[in-house]
């Protein structure tokens, strides 16, 4: 066998199981060298009777199993002084081998590997057969949020961080990690982008969430994708990236403080996803139901909607403003809880699911 050879088997040897291999596969390879000491004493010892005592290679293997197996059973036949050295050597090594391979499971076992792997491989599965879930790229303080608010709406979500110490984190919040960088397609698909909804940037770092956005948006150009901003600098930018909604956690609840702070009136503050409720634009598209609808005939089919305005070439109007019937291309500001709005939602898209919805 040539070095080259060689190098290669040994590179092979070395190499553990993938990911999505049970754990037998993983018990194996952490016995490999044992297996293989126990492979190579056998030979020895078939070849040593056969050699030093004249067996045939059946009695000779027979003799080489009995005696690693330490059965006890009766020689073939008797044992020169040659035969029982080699008999011994064969006790010894063969013991020596079941040593090493007890202490080598124990580790695999008591180290919570073992555990390890079948949880990974059981969330992999599972992630597998997840579909219309989010992906939220970052468990800092405003991923961590996200995933709760996701959670408390009943949705699944897929955590992308390349950081695997926040499994156990993660894992208590309800949703899935996956190990991997979001600027990386592989990492995207094995987090399931080909079947999301949608995407949220929720990293620290503006540069990151637009490399987030570009590479999201060239593996799923029609997903709905949310990044988080936080200088406003970026803001045009990851827009132009591809985000159809780019917002600063800090901007409106900044405003909220300021306006708070200055009205002596106000007791407290709270966030409307706590009531349930949350607002979106959504956009009319050109077959849909709400095409020549009024304002009003809209609030009173879907009670739990409210309608607070309307944009209407690029200019935003008060909902008591708008006299005339809805039309293609029109974006509705609704408020309301989020079945209702993805009920209101799916009419203004014809049932095509195709037309821009914005969480505001």
């Amino acid at each position: 066998m040539s070095v080259r050879s060689f190098a290669a088997v040994r590179r092979r040897w070395s190499r553990p199981p993938s990911d999505d291999q049970p754990l037998l596969s993983w018990v194996l390879f952490r016995l490999r060298n044992a297996l293989l000491a126990v492979a190579v004493l056998a030979v020895v010892a078939t070849v040593g009777y056969v050699v030093l005592e004249g067996y045939g290679w059946v009695d000779a293997l027979y003799m080489t199993v009995i005696t690693l197996g330490t059965i006890g059973y009766g020689e073939v036949r008797p044992l020169d002084t040659a035969g029982r050295f080699l008999t011994i050597g064969v006790i010894i090594a063969g013991f020596a081998a079941f040593v090493y391979a007890a202490s080598v499971l124990t580790n695999f076992f008591t180290s919570g590997e073992a555990s390890q792997r079948a949880h990974e491989r059981r969330a992999r599965r599972m992630q597998a057969q997840l579909n219309d879930h989010v992906i939220v790229v970052g468990f800092g303080r405003v991923g961590h949020a996200v995933v709760r608010a996701l959670h408390q709406m009943g949705r699944q979500c897929v955590v992308l961080d390349i950081n695997p110490s926040l499994q156990p984190q993660i894992s208590a919040s309800g949703a899935f990690h996956v190990a991997g960088d979001a600027t990386d397609e592989d990492d995207l698909r094995r987090a399931g982008i080909d079947r999301a909804v949608g995407l949220v940037a929720a990293a620290d770092q503006d540069s990151l969430n637009l490399v987030v956005v570009l590479t999201a948006r060239a593996v799923r150009p029609e997903l709905r994708i949310v990044s988080r901003v936080n200088q406003s600098t970026w803001l045009s930018r990851i827009e132009n990236a591809g985000a159809d909604v780019a917002q600063s956690p800090y901007d409106s609840y900044g405003a909220s403080l300021a306006a708070s702070a200055l009205s002596p009136t106000v007791l407290s503050l709270h966030n409307l996803p706590l009531l349930g409720l949350g607002t979106e634009e959504i956009e009319v598209a050109e077959n849909s139901d709400l095409v020549g609808k009024r304002i009003e005939h809209l609030e009173a089919a879907h009670v739990g909607v409210h309608i607070l305005g309307l944009r209407r070439e690029r200019q935003l109007h008060k909902w008591h403003e708008i006299d005339d019937p809805l039309r293609q291309g029109d974006v509705v500001v609704a408020l309301g809880e989020p079945a209702d709005l993805s009920a209101l939602a799916r009419i203004a898209t014809g049932g095509n699911g195709s037309a821009r919805v914005d969480n505001t």
